[in-house]
């Protein structure tokens, strides 16, 4: 799960369940450039998914790791302002904005099985960025929460040197009823897995106990 990533499927997940924008949805290099050229890499309204804060909780595993990111994306809209340039114009179009990122955003889970208790996106607010002669620039805010496991820590990918095979014992308990501490009942079955070139042993087949024998 280490490799999963957010800011991707979230924009090609507005490309195509938010309307608007029409497909015109692009990451933080765009948005990046378009400010510094002073000119839209797409036709108007666009949208550009850019990373914002993180914020995380402590480990809550004693004898592991699980942890939960809360991880805060921003949706930033540039709108035309060339008919308008007090910004009025633009400004009447967000609230069509806003409901359809609503509609797109908030419960979804950009990758299934990485959000605790199956939370998707949660609205964490927006804010007024910037107005210029022709643009208008505005920034909603979604909150993410996302955990962390042992799978995406560090795992050495050899086993111990003294690591040679890993032996299984399969007992058959009588029914209701756990098997007594001293039992000397053997395994129904043994099962050997090795962890490494070297050769292992067979496991020893188990032999049954006679009754009579026991009963002495």
């Amino acid at each position: 799960m280490a490799a999963d990533a957010v800011i991707g499927p979230t924009i090609d997940h507005l490309r195509t369940y938010c309307p608007p924008f029409a497909g015109r949805v692009a990451g933080a290099a765009d948005f990046r450039l378009g400010l510094q050229n002073y000119n839209e890499n797409m036709a108007l309204p666009a949208a550009y998914v850019v990373p914002l804060d993180q914020d995380a909780e402590r480990n809550a595993n004693l004898t592991g790791y699980w942890q939960i990111v809360h991880k805060t994306i921003g949706i930033v809209v540039e709108l035309d302002a060339t008919n308008d340039r007090r910004g009025q114009d633009p400004t009447m179009t967000y609230d069509v904005i806003e409901a359809a990122l609503f509609s797109a955003m908030l419960n979804w889970e950009p990758v299934p099985c990485r959000t605790p208790n199956m939370q998707g996106y949660q609205f964490a607010g927006g804010r007024f960025l910037d107005l210029d002669r022709a643009r208008l620039f505005y920034q909603w805010e979604f909150l993410l929460p996302w955990q962390l496991t042992d799978d995406d820590g560090w795992h050495d990918p050899t086993p111990p040197v003294d690591l040679v095979g890993i032996e299984l014992d399969i007992y058959v308990a009588p029914p209701f009823a756990p098997l007594p501490p001293d039992d000397l009942t053997p395994p129904a079955a043994i099962v050997m897995i090795p962890t490494s070139d070297q050769p292992v042993s067979p496991p020893p087949v188990p032999t049954p106990i006679d009754d009579k024998e026991s009963a002495k």
